[in-house]
């Protein structure tokens, strides 16, 4: 019997010693986790934003604290900043959506984001193309400008 009374309480310190472990993880991921205004300050992206990325589905919370916040991990600077990169290319919000998801399942889109890049790539240079030949056509109409003799505007102050 006191053999079995060993047994019995070594097995029962081992449960309080994995039930303090797992609170202190609890307590660690807890501390680890940060809510959408600490994102917003350390980011630079508002919070505003931050949560119409979640509303898209572009960004994932790690959980909700007792208060019903989101709460993230570090990835979401990561995250953020590919969206901040992937924005700044004009990528439309569905592109972005699938390139984080693919990210996160450790599939590799390389092949479909460099596609979309290259499609992006010549649009802006047709925009340029479309723009020099702007500017061209607003120097020659300058350098070709002859003064009407009527009387001047008056200058304005917002001109």
């Amino acid at each position: 019997m006191g053999r079995d009374l060993v047994v019995f309480l070594r097995w029962g310190l081992l449960l309080v010693e994995s039930q303090v472990a797992a609170r202190q993880r609890e307590e660690l991921t807890a501390q680890e986790l940060q809510k959408i205004g600490a994102v917003a300050a350390h980011s630079g992206v508002s919070v505003k934003t931050i949560r119409f990325y979640c509303d898209q589905g572009l960004l994932r919370p790690s959980g909700r604290s007792e208060g019903h916040y989101r709460l993230f991990d570090a990835s979401v600077y990561g995250e953020l900043a590919l969206i901040r990169t992937l924005r700044g290319l004009e990528l439309p919000l569905p592109t972005i959506k699938a390139v984080l998801e693919a990210r996160r399942s450790g599939m590799c889109t390389c092949d479909n984001l460099q596609a979309t890049i290259r499609v992006k790539a010549g649009e802006i240079e047709q925009r340029i193309a479309d723009l020099k030949s702007l500017h061209a056509e607003l120097n020659g109409l300058l350098s070709t400008w002859q003064s009407c003799g009527g009387r001047p505007a008056p200058v304005s102050a917002g001109i």
